[in-house]
């Protein structure tokens, strides 16, 4: 054994002869190997990128079978289930894979493996996801919403932002004063009422009181006749009558009938009295309850009056909240004519206020009159009171007053007293009558009632208006299966069965303005709000404008009102029945035209400035241009955007353009994608906008497929080697 380990180190080592050769041989071994590797790993390039380009083509082909329905809405998504996509994908990738005509040579030949040749078309990525409907919306409409959507209109109607914003402060001052200054006029039109009454009941005492006038004994018909006969009474019963006496026995039979005369006389005198005080005493009584009465009321309208003070200084302090981002994304130029006059009704809501000094005053007055009236705790420095004790000495026959003490002479009787108390009261009550109707002449201006009846004759010709346009199909039934069957389905899109609409009643002409106004808030907030966030609604509105059918004029029958002719309306509002849409869109066009032209009539000089005048002048002229609107309007007409501006004009469509902004969240959504299956037959939960192939194809390795596993692990291959052949694993995707 040693012998021969030497022997092979001399000749293999130390020996020289032949070391070329085995060099050589070295080489050439080396650069087969490293050929061997390069052919085969060039073979598995080629491979992996005709793996990859056929796997693209498939899919792409695979795609290509989209709903041909969905594409004439603009929308792309495959059409057919996932047997179908498979079936596709595996026909195009398998022929992509043979070799051409006339190809004898198979450097590669790509052999695709059964069983691995897969798709999944991604539901959670199809149409019914929102996010991915928008963005198909917005990339088939950022192409055309640019020349569809009316610039001129959003940006004339963002022009009007700062005149809208003061005519709707000034409706919310009014809607918010309304309530308190009717509860207001109310008491205190009930306050005049009851001092009107105690004026009333004063006058009709005044003279059994105050009157100088004397009537034969033993007549009573006023206090004079209650002195002077008094003083007769007293004579026969005197206050300390003289015991009887001798002389008594000796009077003559004409003396004893005068004597008995007189006292009947006296006891006629006495009851004439007490009829006199019992007729007075109930009327005085009333008189001072009138009067605190009144003093109620016109405290609690004091209080009210106060209120709606607060509130208009508050609403003018706040103003502006739902306007802020529309008037910074207003860069329009658009003439919109002077907002001075605006300026000066907004200020002229003071004028609802009653004067406080002017309510101050009457109140003093009436409690002058009331403490004229009853006068001070535990006194009788009172007209009640005094009349009571005349009362208490005609029934103590006058013995509880001395002649001066209960006379009408100096200053110190009663009667003189109790003709002070009324003539006190009277004057007190007058006084409060007079303030009261002085500090409120201009709220009862002849001219304000008659503009008060022409608002409201405005308004019920609107409200008929109206009626009509909802009589024209309140007897027709029609697209009930339709509506029950998109009902349905946004149920199914998740999205709760309700409606956007606002309602307005057109009952109270205040309480119309107001409502109509709060729909404008919203609009102009949501306006500003999207616009502040980007465009993508805008575009999204568009589409739907574009891609549905609305309702047109003249309405032709009950074909107008059909579910095919308003399906932006229903979009819009969510009614599932006949013709409701319809009218909703009919309402809010109401309040829109309506808010429009109440601007433009309080932009309006007048003879006068005066808060409720011009208010109730401003609704009639609204109420009336707004009827003629509708009238332009529902004969399929433009009317101005700005009333007296031609440019720009505004069609029934582009009144629904800005509503769409008035109404971003409430299921709309859903009820596009609702309509765009009644319409396609697609429904949209397999309607798969994005699909995942997963394909495997392997060739045979030519030589040394060991260095090609080795390769594979570490990271330079991305294939696996099973034996001699080599698997590449291809994923692909793919997105309309």
């Amino acid at each position: 054994m040693k012998n021969c380990i030497k022997k092979f180190i001399h000749k293999f080592i130390v020996d020289d002869r032949g070391a070329v050769s085995i060099y050589l041989i070295i080489v050439t071994l080396l650069l087969f190997f490293f050929n061997a590797v390069l052919i085969d790993y060039a073979r598995i390039i080629v491979a992996e990128r005709q793996t990859d380009q056929a796997a693209k083509v498939a899919l792409r082909s695979t795609m290509s079978s989209y709903h041909q329905s969905l594409q004439d809405k603009g929308l792309f998504a495959f059409d057919g289930d996932q047997s179908e996509a498979n079936a596709i994908f595996k026909t195009v990738f398998e022929k992509n894979l043979q070799p051409g005509d006339g190809e004898g040579f198979k450097f590669v030949n790509l052999v695709p493996e059964e069983g691995e040749l897969t798709t999944e078309l991604n539901l959670d990525r199809g149409l019914a996801n929102k996010e991915i409907l928008k963005h198909q919306v917005l990339e088939e409409m950022k192409y055309q919403a640019p020349v569809e959507i009316g610039e001129a209109l959003i940006e004339g109607f963002l022009a009007i932002s700062d005149d809208m914003e003061k005519a709707s402060v000034l409706t919310e001052i009014i809607g918010d004063i309304e309530e308190d200054v009717k509860n207001r006029d109310e008491k205190l039109d009930e306050a005049i009422e009851l001092l009107k009454s105690a004026k009333e009941k004063l006058d009709s005492i005044q003279d059994r009181i105050r009157s100088t006038d004397r009537n034969t004994y033993p007549t009573v018909n006023n206090f004079a006749d209650l002195f002077y006969g008094h003083l007769e009474y007293i004579k026969v019963y005197p206050k300390n009558p003289s015991p009887p006496s001798d002389d008594d026995d000796e009077k003559s039979e004409e003396e004893l009938e005068k004597e008995e005369e007189d006292k009947e006389k006296a006891d006629s005198f006495k009851q004439n009295a007490r009829s006199l005080l019992n007729d007075i005493i109930p009327i005085a009584e009333g008189v001072e309850q009138d009067l605190k009465d009144a003093l109620e009321l016109l405290k609690e309208a004091e209080e009210l009056n106060n209120s709606v003070s607060e509130t208009i200084e508050n609403a003018k302090d706040s103003k502006g909240e739902h306007y802020d981002n529309a008037q910074s994304e207003n860069e329009s130029d658009v003439d919109t004519g002077d907002s001075s006059q605006l300026d000066a009704v907004l200020d002229s809501v003071d004028d609802y206020v009653l004067d406080q000094e002017m309510l101050t005053n009457v109140i003093q007055e009436v409690e002058d009159g009331i403490e004229d009236m009853e006068g001070s705790e535990g006194q009788t420095n009172g007209l009640n009171p005094k009349l009571g004790e005349i009362k208490a000495n005609i029934d103590s026959n006058f013995k509880n007053r001395s002649k001066n003490e209960f006379g009408d002479t100096g200053r110190s009787g009663d009667i003189y007293h109790a003709r002070l108390y009324h003539s006190n009261a009277k004057e007190h009550t007058n006084n409060a009558i007079n303030l009261l109707e002085e500090g409120r002449a201009e709220f009862e201006d002849e001219e304000m009632e008659e503009k008060e009846e022409e608002a409201d004759e405005a308004l019920d010709d609107l409200s008929d208006q109206i009626d009509e346009i909802s009589d024209a199909y309140n007897d027709i039934t029609g697209d009930g299966d339709i509506y029950t069957k998109l009902a349905d389905l946004v149920v199914k899109y998740e999205g709760a069965v309700e409606s956007n609409s606002e309602q307005f009643e057109l009952e109270d002409k205040d309480q119309t303005a107001d409502q109509a106004m709060g729909f404008i808030d919203i609009l102009f907030e949501n306006l500003g709000n999207l616009l502040i966030a980007g465009r993508d609604e805008l575009y999204f509105n568009e589409y739907i404008l574009t891609r549905f059918s609305h309702h047109t004029f003249p309405t032709d029958g009950t074909s107008g009102y059909k579910f095919e002719n308003n399906q932006v309306e229903y979009i819009l509002y969510g009614h599932h029945s006949f013709g409701a849409n319809y009218m909703a869109a009919m309402g809010e066009i109401f309040a829109l035209r309506f808010a429009i032209n109440l601007v433009d009539a309080l932009k309006k000089p007048r003879s006068k400035i005066f808060g409720p005048y011009f208010w109730v002048a401003a609704l009639a002229d609204a109420f009336l241009a707004t009827a003629e609107n509708m009238r332009v309007i529902t004969a399929g007409r433009a009317v101005d955007l700005i009333p007296g501006k031609p440019e720009p004009k505004m069609t029934y469509k582009d009144h629904l353009r800005l509503f769409l902004f008035a109404h971003p969240e409430g299921k709309t959504t859903e009820r596009v994608m609702a309509v765009l299956e009644h319409e396609t037959d697609a429904d949209l939960t397999e309607s798969s906008t994005y699909i995942t192939a997963n394909a495997t194809t392997s060739i045979e390795l030519w030589f040394i497929p060991g260095i090609m596993d080795m390769l594979g692990h570490t990271g330079a291959l991305s294939g696996r080697v099973e034996g001699k052949t080599y698997y590449i694993d291809k994923e692909v995707n793919y997105a309309y």
